[in-house]
């Protein structure tokens, strides 16, 4: 080497060592005989403080820490010769000064001088406020992982590119339950909806994208969460850094129960209505049927007083008698009618053969029972229950229906043909009538219906019928032909207790 080149190198050499030690970084340089080349003032202290070895240029790392401390220098040594052979090294080690501890990230990486010349360069800083400030970040991530988890309902946050950021264990459960699908972080929120359902895809898409443009969102979805229909409130919230929206949270609650009361009372709302119009239209037509027999006894006593030889008196209590008697039955069909509103079911052992017994017994007071004939066929097999009150409403109506519109050209008759067993009962009242008009057949359950002015009753009694027996799971159906008779159909359900 000249004497110009030798001068060229000095001069690098004592820049390169200036360098050194005027880094912020602790800095070691070692040859590939793991001696000390060079080395700053901060590597210096650091190794001086920390573990009381002193490093000097040109000593053996290794052999100096092992008259220290044998354990450090072991792992210094495998540090070293994996970074010399090609692996290099990033690690963190941690040690305890003056009762405080601190925390340093060391590199190890080996360079090429020549084809046959290495050297190792370790470099070393103070990550401890680092460390101080992951800890914190640790610490406020577990707060709001406990918080996420601590809600009731799902909770889940995607960023710009619809990745999957976070979510809680209420959303992880209920997705599984629904789709089958394990979430992930990290993963396209939409490669996760189910691949055979497109429409859901498209729909979230959009709502994701609404969101990811600001605009937040509200939308109610109904899925099958653990083979249950389950109705949720789903809300977006984009979250914004420096006014650019980075992502967005979503919030689904279920509210099933507030969906289904909200249905209870729509339609309890809807029953009311119809209820009202109901008791408009009762009220008016009660009014009218109740004051009809009353001016007729009011009449028939301003005649009996006008008629000094009371020569028709028979006659006017006849009539009188029978307006009476119409007022009672209106009366009676308005209790059962609030009766049957108002009471709950009480499922009753019943025997058929008892109960229309008693009601023809109680309708003997009508003049056409003697001029009709009651056949009776009951196959009652085994024990049934209803509610004993409301089947002798049922049977008392249709029977008085029978009575009233018997055809007078006719030997009258009505048959009772009744088949029960531990499910069900099937009766048939079956007469032979006047009959009602085709025309009028889908509506003789109504409320007041009456198909002609001389039509006898209150109008009530079929309705009652109707309404009566959709309280106790029952069912009626009608066939008639006018001038022939009419065949009323029931169907009960046997309440005998489990």
């Amino acid at each position: 080497m000249t004497m110009q080149e030798q001068s060229e190198a000095e001069v690098w050499q004592n820049l390169f060592v200036r360098i050194i030690e005027d880094a912020d970084s602790n800095i070691l340089v070692l040859d590939d005989e793991l001696r000390v080349l060079s080395l700053n003032p901060g590597f210096y202290w650091i190794f001086l403080e920390t573990y009381g070895i002193d490093l000097r240029r040109g000593v053996s790392i290794l052999q100096t820490m092992e008259n220290v401390n044998p354990a450090l220098a072991k792992l210094w040594k495998k540090r070293c010769q994996s970074a010399l052979a090609g692996t290099s090294q990033k690690v963190e080690d941690e040690f305890v000064y003056d009762g405080k501890t601190y925390y340093w990230e060391i590199h190890f990486k080996a360079s090429h001088l020549t084809d046959h010349v290495q050297v190792l360069s370790v470099f070393s800083r103070d990550i401890t406020v680092r460390k101080a400030f992951q800890k914190k970040i640790t610490e406020k991530e577990a707060n709001l992982r406990s918080i996420l988890n601590a809600f009731e309902n799902s909770v889940w946050l995607i960023n710009a590119n619809y990745e999957l950021i976070d979510f809680n264990k209420d959303f992880f459960k209920k997705y599984k339950q629904a789709f089958g699908i394990k979430l992930a972080k990290g993963k396209n929120i939409l490669d996760l909806v189910p691949e055979d359902d497109p429409l859901l895809r498209k729909v979230w898409k959009g709502r994701y994208e609404a969101g990811l443009k600001g605009r937040p969102g509200k939308y109610t979805d109904s899925y099958v969460v653990g083979d249950v229909l389950r109705t949720f409130e789903i809300k977006t919230y984009p979250i914004v850094e420096e006014s650019v929206v980075t992502g967005l949270t979503v919030f689904s609650r279920d509210i099933t129960v507030y969906k289904e009361a909200e249905d209870q009372l729509k339609a309890r709302n809807e029953e009311l209505i119809k209820t009202n119009a109901e008791l408009d239209r009762f009220v008016y037509s009660a009014s009218h049927d109740l004051r009809a027999p009353l001016m007729s006894i009011k009449g028939l006593v301003n005649l009996i007083r006008k008629d000094q030889e009371n020569i028709s008196l028979d006659h006017y209590l006849q009539l009188i008698d029978k307006s009476i008697h119409r007022l009672d039955q209106f009366i009676t069909d308005i209790v059962h009618h609030s009766r049957n509103s108002r009471l709950d079911v009480e499922a009753q052992p019943v025997e058929f053969q008892k109960v229309i017994d008693e009601v023809w017994e109680s309708l003997s007071f009508m003049d056409e029972t003697n001029e009709v004939q009651l056949q009776c066929e009951i196959q009652q097999l085994g024990p049934f229950y209803t509610d004993l009150s409301r089947l002798s409403i049922v049977f008392s109506n249709i029977l008085s229906n029978a009575l009233r519109y018997r055809d007078k050209r006719k030997k009258s008759f009505v048959r009772i043909e009744l088949v029960s067993n531990d499910s069900q009962a099937t009766i048939r009242f079956i007469d032979n009538g006047i009959g009602i008009a085709s025309e009028y057949l889908d509506k003789v359950f109504k409320m007041f219906f009456r198909a002609s002015n001389e039509s006898k009753g209150s109008g009530l009694g079929l309705y009652i019928v109707k309404n009566t027996l959709e309280k106790i799971n029952g069912s009626i159906d009608i066939a008639s032909d006018f001038g022939e008779g009419t065949t009323f159909t029931v169907r009960l359900v046997n309440l005998q207790p489990t």
